[in-house]
């Protein structure tokens, strides 16, 4: 049984925060870090982001001791795991002090706002001894681990190519907006696209180079992209993102996958399940397992923990390529030039 803190608990701590819950035997959440003192006692549920929650249900008894100051939560002896749901230009800074206070770390993505700030913090896990991690959601939804799988195991032969989208309004449910502003969130290709990034990196490895077109709006950065991705295969591979679209459009994430002997198309927003349509003209819907990405991920952090072994399936170093990546993106845009990675030795 570990001990875990939570700092800050907005839209996306609050799914971390119910996360935690299904995990009773495993975790217990004992502490919550926030500047906003409801937020900080437990009291989210008018917490809103681009995806409905259901209502959080605590314990009958459950307490937690409240901090403002997330460095009083990380000099405390029972949080053992610290939970990072910081805005972006906050990651290094608290994720670095946690390792440092001997905390197993687990860091909502992006990794941070630059590879300067990645590049301390994997210098930091290095000589730390708890566990760290990014959490990169969508290589453990259930419809992304599917297409790895058949991508890896070739059961429909080989990828042919690939389009993933991740398709949003504007963000504008943030504290203070703050996701509005480039400077400290990255913009929507570091916050929102950096899904898709990492999970092609995670998907097909480090591309050759990204070429990218989009709309670039001061203040906010790169709204709307379509990044073609170039490797020596010449996959085709597109990774479109926006959030600049007007509320009733709503939130999508999905992709569509060619294959020699299948197509593969899932996309949340229709309701329809994943469906592999085959040369034959029928079609098959595999099931898919009931957990989220966030539940997963949370649970194999654990697992990781459990064992004393370090993440795989999400190391920091792959993390910190897909901050690199999305940072060449947006140099795409504002270029129009076809941009090489900046990856780390």
């Amino acid at each position: 049984m570990v001990g875990v803190g939570i700092i800050g608990v907005g839209f996306v701590g609050r799914i971390h925060f119910n996360s935690w819950l299904k995990l009773p035997e495993r975790a217990q959440l004992v502490a919550l870090c926030d500047t906003e003192p409801d937020r900080r006692a437990g009291k989210i549920d008018n917490v809103v982001g681009n995806l409905e929650i259901k209502a959080t249900s605590q314990p009958t008894g459950q307490s937690f001791k409240s901090y403002a100051d997330y460095r009083e939560l990380l000099a405390a002896p029972e949080v053992n795991v610290v939970d990072i749901c910081l805005p972006t230009y906050l990651h290094a800074e608290v994720a670095i002090a946690a390792l440092q206070a001997g905390k197993h770390v687990l860091c909502e993505k992006p990794m941070a706002l630059n590879l300067e700030q990645c590049d301390r913090m994997l210098e930091a896990a290095v000589k730390a001894k708890g566990r760290f991690m990014i959490a990169q959601c969508v290589r453990f939804w259930p419809e992304y681990r599917y297409l790895k799988e058949i991508v890896d195991d070739q059961r429909f032969g080989p990828l042919k190519s690939l389009h993933l989208r991740r398709q949003a309004f504007l963000p504008l449910y943030t504290m203070a907006n703050w996701l509005m502003d480039e400077s400290i969130a990255g913009g929507m290709v570091m916050d929102l696209h950096v899904h898709d990034t990492d999970y092609v990196r995670h998907l097909l490895g480090q591309p050759d180079s990204v070429h990218a077109v989009g709309i670039d709006t001061p203040g906010r950065g790169v709204d709307h992209i379509y990044s073609f991705w170039q490797y020596p295969s010449n996959i085709p591979v597109l990774v479109e993102g926006y959030w600049d679209m007007p509320p009733g459009h709503g939130f999508n994430m999905g992709f569509s996958a060619l294959f020699e002997q299948a197509g593969v198309t899932w996309d949340c927003a229709t309701g329809k399940p994943l469906t592999v349509f085959l040369p034959n003209g029928s079609s098959e819907t595999p099931e898919m397992p009931s957990n989220d990405g966030y539940s997963n991920e949370i649970a194999y952090f654990l697992d990781c923990i459990e064992q004393g072994r370090p993440p795989q399936v999400s190391t920091p170093q792959q993390s910190r390529d897909a901050v690199a990546i999305a940072l060449a993106e947006s140099e795409s845009v504002r270029t129009g030039k076809t941009v090489k990675i900046n990856w780390r030795d």
